[in-house]
């Protein structure tokens, strides 16, 4: 224990020493404030380290989203702020190592880690293999270590990334255009029902039409909008839907 006590603080292993011990307290209080912990029995001790797992948090949220917006492949398209955000999104080299597919507190503690224990073994191997270590080789070390670890950490961090993926569900407007089944007796401005299909799964959803004594249950409907005020689907019968095409034609003629 007393020599990994002193393999963890020789340069270079140090240096991720001390990041990986600032990650172990960020996860420390993450994980205080959200099992909401009473420490020592007292609730503003509890709130405080809720509190500040809170803004560590949010700080650290912040910070994943404003490295979105750096672009660190070509300097001079970065140089312009919107074009950085596209840039970033599309080829920084933070994204193309994967380390943006979770959360960038994941991302460098997991650098931290994998950094950590390269710098571990290659500095006892080193040792091991030449005695004493000449100036430049612990400065040497740290540089491969850091070359080789932040790609071997994307790909660490890489199967997590389905985990953390944002999925948008559906708006209204996305169900206009679809056929609907009216399952209540009538349908009018004010009442109304019907199911439609969303990949195998049904919804029921309200509907209106402004055509009253037209839909009944059973009969197809198509969802040409959705109202806002009564939050309900705007609904017409499929028939006039067809038929509006040949009397349109009917007119012209």
């Amino acid at each position: 224990m007393s020599q990994l006590l002193e393999a963890s603080v020789r340069f270079p292993t140090v240096i991720f020493s001390i990041g990986l011990g600032i990650c172990l307290v960020y996860w420390l209080f993450v994980l205080l404030g959200a099992l909401d912990i009473d420490l020592l029995g007292g609730g503003d001790a509890g709130d405080a380290g809720k509190g500040l797992g809170d803004a560590l948090t949010g700080g650290a949220k912040g910070g994943a989203e404003g490295i979105k917006g750096i672009h660190l492949g070509d300097g001079a398209d970065g140089a312009d702020g919107a074009d950085g955000a596209d840039g970033a999104d599309g080829g920084g080299i933070w994204h193309s190592l994967g380390l943006a597919t979770v959360p960038i507190t994941i991302s460098i503690s997991v650098i931290m880690l994998v950094c950590w224990c390269a710098s571990l073994l290659a500095m006892s191997y080193a040792t091991s293999a030449v005695g004493n270590l000449a100036g430049w080789l612990p400065a040497l070390i740290l540089l491969a270590v850091v070359i080789v670890g932040i790609p071997f950490s994307g790909l660490l961090v890489r199967p997590l990334a389905p985990v953390f993926e944002i999925k948008e569900g559906k708006s209204n407007l996305d169900y206009v255009g679809h056929t609907c089944t009216i399952t209540t007796g009538h349908v009018d401005d004010s009442f109304g029902q019907a199911t439609v299909e969303d990949g195998g799964t049904i919804l029921v959803i309200p509907v209106r039409c402004d055509k009253a004594g037209v839909l009944g249950r059973g009969h197809k409907a198509l969802i040409i909008d959705h109202d806002d005020v009564r939050k309900a689907y705007v609904v017409e019968p499929t028939a006039d839907m067809l038929m509006a095409p040949t009397g349109s034609a009917d007119e012209a003629s």
